[in-house]
Order: structure tokens, then sequence, then C-alpha cells
């Protein structure tokens, strides 16, 4: 049996650490073997909280001077469920005037721990995310990202072969959502829905703008995954904020601490084997790695806020 730190530390793998571009791989996710610590807060539903040293490698030509921080409920195996196959949110959308080097993003994901070593690891995430880095500007961009053996294979959007996007999407991976507001501004909403066909069992990217219906953006095939492949067993639904050692971190969600002023994510829903949409109506287990920077509130009618400032640390 592995241990609670060892399973935080495999969810939190695709989380706090996305591929950075890289020679003759453009934005993959290359693992290699360099190393960098840090210690995550686990917050479980009866308060009961666990701190784990995370060691993994990564190579990228800045990445061993960011630091990464995120507020997100996430739920492991078991707790409270052992199979998805589906996880859906409406998430606050916003803007900020960020410098190479720094990151912000909201995004939904589901993950597959598979045997519980780093390899067996599986994850599609999509959100938006304001990074000058990958994308040359300052404007939010819709993003999508996937990966397998633990990292060493995927990439974002569609700068690697995996995405199969659908004929007449009305946005593209990687594509500016232009109606993004400025941080601490009246936000926008996506609605997002990422979900396995029982028929095809390709993992299917639903994308809706404010009040639209989530319609098909593209899916991934079934086949680039390996524990994946047949289910999830976790999903996970919040915010990061990302700086290199030498910058001020951006802000995360509007910029603000849990509150009503805060960033939202609401319609929490989770897809189970029948294809079913099942309300996510209480807290699911807390990530959170400074708490009074970067904090989420409890889940409260399938919804809840997150978020914190810039330059926190």
């Amino acid at each position: 049996m592995m241990s609670r730190l060892t399973l935080v530390y495999l969810i939190l793998f695709a989380i706090a650490y996305p591929p950075h571009k890289n020679e003759g791989c453009q934005h993959c996710h290359m693992i290699e073997n360099a190393s960098t610590r840090h210690t995550y807060a686990y917050e479980g539903g009866k308060n009961d909280v666990v701190y784990a040293s995370a060691e993994r490698g990564y190579e990228s030509e800045d990445s061993s001077d960011d630091v990464v921080y995120f507020a997100a409920h996430a739920s492991f195996p078991r707790k409270p469920y052992d199979e998805y196959y589906g996880l859906v949110a409406t998430i606050d959308v916003y803007g900020y005037n960020i410098s190479r080097g720094q990151m912000s993003a909201s995004s939904i994901w589901v993950a597959n721990v598979g045997n519980w070593s780093k390899e067996s690891y599986n994850s599609i995430r999509v959100g938006w995310m304001v990074s000058p880095e990958i994308y040359g500007d300052s404007h939010t961009h819709f993003y999508t990202h996937w990966i397998r053996d633990g990292g060493r294979t995927g990439c974002y959007n569609m700068d690697c072969p995996g995405f199969q996007l659908e004929k007449g999407s009305k946005i593209t991976p990687g594509a500016i959502i232009n109606s993004a507001c400025t941080s601490g501004g009246s936000s926008q909403t996506i609605t997002m829905k990422v979900f396995k066909d029982k028929t095809s069992e390709n993992w299917w990217v639903y994308y809706g703008m404010n009040n639209d219906t989530p319609t098909a953006v593209g899916y991934y095939p079934a086949n680039l995954f390996t524990t994946l492949a047949t289910k999830a067993n976790s999903i996970s639904v919040g915010g990061e904020s990302r700086a290199r050692r030498s910058l001020p971190t951006p802000p995360m969600g509007s910029g603000s601490l849990p509150s009503e002023k805060a960033a939202s994510v609401s319609n929490l829903q989770f897809i189970d084997q029948n294809g079913q949409a099942i309300v996510i109506q209480s807290d699911l287990p807390i990530i959170a790695k400074e708490p009074k920077c970067y904090y989420v509130s409890p889940i409260i009618g399938a919804k809840f806020f997150y978020g914190g400032p810039a330059g926190c640390f």
C-alpha cells in the first residue's frame, strides 16, 4: 500500500508543474533527472493535514527558478470515490498584464494515478491561462493539456500529436479568450466539460462562453493513454500562480482571497460510469501550498471561491 504522501505527490505532479518550451518539442513536457523540493498541504474533510516533501525532475530553460502556488479542491482515489468518467465546471475568466516568467491559470483536470508509480500517472487538464512564456503575450488563452508516463509524454493544446479538433469547433485550444476582464473586474465565465465517451472511449472536451451551451472542441483518443484509457480515479479544480524566483507571483483568480469578490467555480458536477452528471454538493479535500496567500472556500451548492493577490511571495 502506498502512503498518502506518495498519493499527494502523484496528484500534484500534474497540477503544479506544467511543461515549458523545449528545443525540438515546443511546449512538450520532458522529464529528466533534475530535482526540486517543495512542501504541500493536504487538508481533508475532517481537517486532517498532511505535509509532503515531493521531489520531481524536469528540464526546461528556466523551471528550476519557478515558484508555484495553487489552491484547489482535489478528489484523491477513494476520497470520496474511486471512479470518474468526466468533470464539469463553470469558471470565472480573468486577464492580467504580467511578464515572461509569470503564469496564472484556472483549470479542471481528470487523472489516473495508476499503480502509484510516477510512470503510470496520466492526466488531462482544461481551462484558461495567462502565460507570456508559452504564448508570447499577456492575453488570456483557452488551453488543453495532457500527459502520460508521469509527464514524459504530452503537451499543451495541439503542440504535439494528440488532441483531435472537432470540425466546426467554436474555439481552438490555445486561442485567446477576447472578453476576459482585467483582475478585480466583473468577470466572464467559461463552462468546460471533459468526459469519456462510452462508445468510442475517447476523452471529449466541450466549451461554452458565458451562458452558451457547451459544444464540442475535440477529443483525446483513448490510445494516447495508459491508465486513463479506462477511467479517471481523481478529479480536481482550482487555480495556479507561478513565477520565477526573481519575479513577484501574479494574481490567482480575481486577485482576492476567497470571498464574494473572489473568483468563483460553480456548476460542479462529475460524470459517473453511466454518463450521468452528479452534482458535487460538499467539500473535496483541499490542496493549498500557502493558504494565507492562495486558498479556496468550502463547496456549497456546487460552488466555491478561490484565489489570492499578486506579489504574495
